[in-house]
């Protein structure tokens, strides 16, 4: 009996540690894995998840973009970004709405902000400006 409950003990243990679940950023303590610059701005960053659990962290949208482009060999199961609407809420970035260049002053210059939905995206683009989009064009974005 004691060597059943060790197995599933195991198997919990093995299904809890592979989890593609989000981690929070800490901010002012984890370091963009682009740039390497410590992550300040709540309203700000991104994160991938791959399907083995490990995150890693991004300051920007656009140091992820960067990131994705490279040649890393990260095989993301989620892409996630903060909502500029909401500090430190990470939402997929496959159903965010973005708002590029006018004046929305991400961390690393790349004017990118995005927003969990339209309404509040297109609300931030009658005060700052630029252009909205989806995540499949922001993903073509030379920043």
């Amino acid at each position: 009996m004691n060597k059943i409950l060790a197995s599933v003990f195991s198997v919990c243990i093995l299904i809890v540690s592979c989890s593609t679940e989000p981690q929070p950023i800490n901010f002012g303590k984890d370091l963009c894995a682009h740039c390497s610059m410590t992550i300040m701005d709540k309203k700000f960053g991104a994160e991938m998840v791959n399907s083995k659990g490990k995150a890693v962290k991004f300051d920007s949208g656009e140091c992820m973009v960067n990131y994705i482009n490279s040649e890393t060999k990260f095989e993301a199961a989620q892409y996630l970004i903060v909502n500029y609407t909401s500090e430190g809420e990470l939402i997929k970035a496959e159903e965010a709405f973005f708002l590029h260049g006018g004046n929305v002053n991400s961390p690393m210059g790349g004017n990118l902000a995005a927003f969990n939905t339209k309404a509040d995206a297109e609300k931030m683009q009658a005060e700052l400006g630029g252009d909205l989009m989806l995540w499949n064009d922001v993903k073509k974005i030379d920043f």
